[in-house]
């Protein structure tokens, strides 16, 4: 347990979440996934999550694509504005290596900016987004090339932001392995490989005092009534929450469950927003999706705490929205049902 700072009550109510100017410099390392950026003051920033956009070759209306758009309309209306975006994987409806994912991406990055390689999501390309990618990145076939050409050519990266080191990591794929378990939508979760990368990544980051792990499936998360949790990453589970544990770890920002939900460890929840993470353990945080409830989550930095939003929820008239989405997304659902099921019997 992180021991209480008592003052930050203070700086939060004269902060006021995002009062403060941001300052913004970058500088690459020669390690490819570390980018620094350096003096930072106090900022905040946004998750978006979930946003399953999908190109209007099957998608009439471009629902999902049009849902994105009005959150970045929101981010780009405030006065003060967010030092990055990070979206959380199920960026696409499905990516994975052919011809409809890299459509799904071209509807998808088409509502955002690109400098040097960066994706932005304000024509002043000061508002950086990174993201990760989910399990429906990955499918049909279980591939990750569109999501890399068109996203991010890196599947876990750091980036090292004002007092704050970000953990970017990739929770993976759908998990089939196990029958009993085709119900409970796991991700494949973390390999070993991928734990060792972390540990000794987190091991490098002991000059920053808070640290963010974002990754699209959660670690904890309710149980189903055999007692099993649900929607949470399959492999390494227990090994990735110690790891939180034993490197003090503020926060896992996750997606996934199309809900807004806060855990520690122990499976207690949380809702007294906002949530100081220097009050306690690592919290594990599921944030609402984009897709069709149209939501994103504000998160404040300050020199020595993270300060956690309650989901925001844009609220709009839309015009026959579930006659236009029944008759519409019927197509493309059944397909990627189908594929899942393919997927499946491929691995049993």
């Amino acid at each position: 347990m992180k021991s209480k700072k008592v003052f930050i009550i203070t700086v939060f109510i004269g902060f006021i979440v995002i009062s403060s100017g941001i300052s913004v410099y970058g500088i690459k390392s020669q390690k490819s996934d570390l980018f620094t950026i350096v003096n930072v003051d106090d900022y905040y920033f946004i998750q978006i999550t979930d946003t399953h956009v999908t190109h209007k070759l099957y998608d009439k209306y471009e629902i999902y694509k049009q849902n994105f758009i009005r959150v970045l309309k929101e981010i780009n209306s405030f006065n003060e504005k967010p030092a990055f975006v990070v979206l959380t994987g199920d960026c696409v409806e499905w990516g994975g290596s052919d011809k409809t994912g890299e459509n799904n991406y071209q509807a998808l990055v088409s509502c955002l900016y690109k400098k040097n390689g960066q994706l932005y999501v304000d024509s002043d390309f000061c508002i950086p987004l990174y993201s990760t990618p989910g399990n429906h990145d990955y499918v049909p076939e279980k591939s990750l090339i569109n999501y890399y050409n068109y996203m991010n050519r890196n599947n876990k990266y750091i980036r090292e932001i004002g007092p704050a080191s970000f953990f970017f990591m990739d929770s993976g794929s759908n998990y089939y392995l196990e029958p009993w378990d085709w119900t409970r939508v796991l991700g494949a979760g973390l390999y070993n490989a991928d734990i060792e990368w972390l540990e000794e990544k987190l091991e490098k980051s002991e000059h920053l005092p808070l640290k963010i792990i974002l990754m699209h499936h959660p670690a904890v998360n309710e149980r189903d009534s055999f007692g099993v949790m649900f929607d949470v990453i399959a492999r390494n589970s227990e090994e990735f929450i110690n790891i939180c544990d034993n490197y003090d770890i503020d926060l896992v920002l996750a997606g996934h469950t199309h809900d807004s939900i806060v855990y520690d460890r122990n499976e207690n929840t949380y809702d007294n927003y906002p949530l100081l993470c220097s009050e306690h353990p690592t919290l594990f945080v599921q944030s609402d999706d984009c897709k069709q409830h149209v939501n994103y989550r504000n998160i404040t930095v300050t020199s020595d705490d993270i300060i956690i939003h309650d989901s925001v929820r844009i609220n709009f008239e839309p015009k026959n929205i579930r006659r236009i989405q029944s008759k519409y997304s019927g197509i493309y659902n059944l397909y990627i049902k189908t594929i899942f099921l393919l997927d499946k019997i491929k691995d049993i």
